[in-house]
Formats: C-alpha cells, structure tokens, sequence
C-alpha cells in the first residue's frame, strides 16, 4: 500500500510562514525607538490586496520583473496579488507589503504627495525559489537577473535535511536630510558612495569621486548617515522572526567588505569554502597594507576592497592587493552569500559537519606525518653485464 508523504499545499505554493510575523509584531520588535520617534504616532490605518505597480507615492511602487502580461497588452499587473498595509504617521507613513515569499516593511519622512525620504527598510525573503525564474515573481523584489540566476542557488551544506527553509534577510537605515546630495548638491558623487561599482568602467570618474570619499567617514554603501541604533540590535530580532517563523538558516548577501565583517560578527558564516578563503586573502591583504605604514580606518579598509575591482593601472599606490575582488557589485547576479544557523537542528548540523571536518583534518595530518617518518631502505642496483663481443 502506498504511503502518502504529508505535504503542506499552502507553504509548497508559495505561501509561507513569513506572512505570520504582522504589521504590529514588526512595529513592535523591528522598528527602533528612534525610527519611531522619526514616523511619529500611527494616526490611522488602510488595507488593500492590489495586483498592480503602482504605489500610493513615489517609491511605494512594487514591480513585475517577469514582465508577465496578465491583461493581454499591460504590464503594470503583478504576476500575483500582494496585501498592501499602510498607516499614516504623524511625519510620514509606516507601509507593510506581503507576498507569499516576502514581506517588506518602510518607514517614510516627508509630505507623501511629493515623494517622501525612506529611511527605513526591513524584509524577509524565503529563498525556495532562487536560482529560477519563479524568484523573479515575487513584486517585492527590486533588481531583474539576480535571484532567478543558478548562482543564487539556494544553500547547500553537507547531510542537510531536504526539507530546510532558508529565509533572506536585509535591512536599510539612513537620517532623513542626510544624503551627500542634500549637503554638497553633488548628485553624482551622492551615487558613487551609493555604489561605487556603477563608476569601474569610468576609472578617471571613479578615482575622482574616491580621493573625497578616502578622506570621509562615509564608508561605500552610505550615502546617507545610520541610524545609530538600527546598527545595533537589528540582527537578533531579525533572528528570532526568522525563528517564530519555522526557519532554519537566515542569510544575508552582503553589500560591502564592512557589512560582511559586521555580520560576521553577529553570527554569520560564509556560504562557501571559495568565499572563506576570498575573505581571507582580503584580511592578509589589508594587514600587509598597515604593516607598510598606512593606517587604515573601518571605513578605508572597505573602500580598499572595492578598488580592486579597477584596471590594476588604476589601483592607488600602496592599495593594490594583487587578485582577490569583492563578488557583489549590486549591478549583476553575482552576490556574497552569508548565513546563520537558526534552529536546533540547523545548529546540530553545524557542530556536527565541524566535527567531522576537525577528524578529517587530523586524520590527514596523521597520514602525511606517517608517511614523513617512514624510513626508506636504500635499494641495491642490480648491474647486468652485456657481453658485446661479436659472435
């Protein structure tokens, strides 16, 4: 007789636990006391399912990346439905969106009508459907040839069960009136720091944006000061929605050199053997600079890394590193994969595949010292004597 294997119809289509964790457990946990003081009190609170682009402001768009057309003709109908939850702020908005595979939750400063400044953003994303052209109908996702790329491959690790959910996590925080472009009117300089990678095809461009920002406390990536205590305890409650939410691992691509650290310092591993030794080498790097004489603050280690991406003639004096180059360049498919266990069995897992790499490690080293102490018994040639006398 045949066994019928409990299935989840709901979550294998798509709609997953994420849509668990409310507008009101975000508010409450996620949003810090400073980015509610920036908001301001809830005044009041609208909530519709939509299925097209638009947004009720400039940026509260969503997207159809797919470019499905749902109508015959039009391409502003998302491949899916999305619940859209916004509530009015006393200085801006606080909007919540879901689909199944995500949600995303804004904080926006401003008078709404003639586009408000985000400051804030938080989402999770399960991963299920990375790798495919499925990822790219989620609406609540911004960059087209990204997560459907077969480099974005969900995560793999040895004896993992089949059945382990993975969910994406991203966090975004800047003061409102920050941005470089409100203090210097420079709105080129303002998207370089955003993302220096825009400029590597424009060296002369790029080297002249990069001699003011070496000099700041901008580190690449902010274009607009943090907000201080997003940084600080963000990564744990992220953890524990993750956690309410049945998943095992939450990973992160991260954007720059110091966002790796930082999460690296939170918990995170690197996806990849390859992406361990890639850091590495940009550790070994970085500590030859200083060692050479030229200090180096947080911010300068990680305008380091993105200088190698630059034609080697390009690459300022004393900062050549000689090979490794940062893998995201937030333009292409390519992203710096990190993750953290989460469950109990995804950290069981952990200790174990550590463990028995530890004994195959030690096993090895015992083999090469057995075979580096084994003596060789000198071998006596045997001389055969040809007789070359004619006969």
């Amino acid at each position: 007789m045949h066994k019928f294997k409990p299935i989840d119809v709901a979550d294998m289509l798509g709609m997953t636990s994420l849509s668990t964790i409310t507008p009101a457990l975000i508010w409450a946990k996620l949003l810090t006391p400073q980015v509610k003081a920036l908001l301001g009190e809830i005044e009041y609170a609208r909530y519709a399912v939509r299925e097209n682009t638009d947004g009720d402001f400039p940026g509260d768009e969503v997207t159809n990346l797919n470019q499905h057309l749902i109508y015959g003709t039009d391409i502003d109908r998302v491949r899916l439905p999305y619940l859209n939850c916004f509530f009015k702020t006393t200085y801006g908005a606080y909007v919540v969106k879901y689909e199944g595979l995500k949600w995303k939750a804004y904080g926006w400063v401003g008078h709404l009508p003639s586009g408000p400044q985000l400051i804030f953003k938080a989402a999770l994303r399960d991963r299920r459907y990375d790798g495919t052209r499925r990822a790219n109908d989620n609406s609540l996702i911004d960059f087209a040839g990204c997560y459907d790329d077969p480099v974005n491959s969900p995560l793999t690790i040895a004896n993992m069960p089949e059945d382990s959910k993975f969910a994406e996590a991203s966090v975004y925080g800047f003061m409102p009136g920050s941005r470089l472009v409100d203090a210097t009117g420079d709105s080129e300089y303002d998207r370089f720091v955003e993302n220096p990678f825009r400029f590597i095809n424009q060296p002369e461009v790029f080297l002249k944006h990069f001699n003011v920002a070496w000099k700041s406390t901008r580190a690449p990536g902010q274009n607009g000061n943090p907000i201080p205590d997003v940084s600080r305890g963000i990564i744990p409650v992220m953890d524990s929605l993750c956690l309410k939410a049945g998943y095992d691992y939450v990973e992160n691509a991260s954007s720059h050199y110091h966002v790796a650290k930082w999460t690296e310092s939170q918990g995170y591993k690197y996806a990849t053997p390859a992406l361990v030794q890639l850091m590495d080498e940009f550790a070994a790097g970085l500590k030859k600079i200083k060692a050479s004489g030229i200090k180096l603050t947080r911010q300068q280690e990680s305008w380091v890394v993105v200088v190698q991406s630059l034609p080697s003639q390009y690459i300022p004096a004393g900062l050549d590193l000689k090979g490794p180059k940062w893998p995201q360049d937030n333009i292409g498919a390519v992203n710096m994969w990190m993750y953290k266990p989460l469950s109990k069995r995804a950290i069981a897992l952990e200790a174990s595949n550590a463990e028995a790499a530890k004994k195959a490690l030690a096993a090895s080293k015992e083999a090469e010292a057995t075979v580096a102490s084994t003596p060789v018994t000198p071998v006596t040639p045997v001389v055969t004597v040809v007789d070359s006398k004619p006969k």
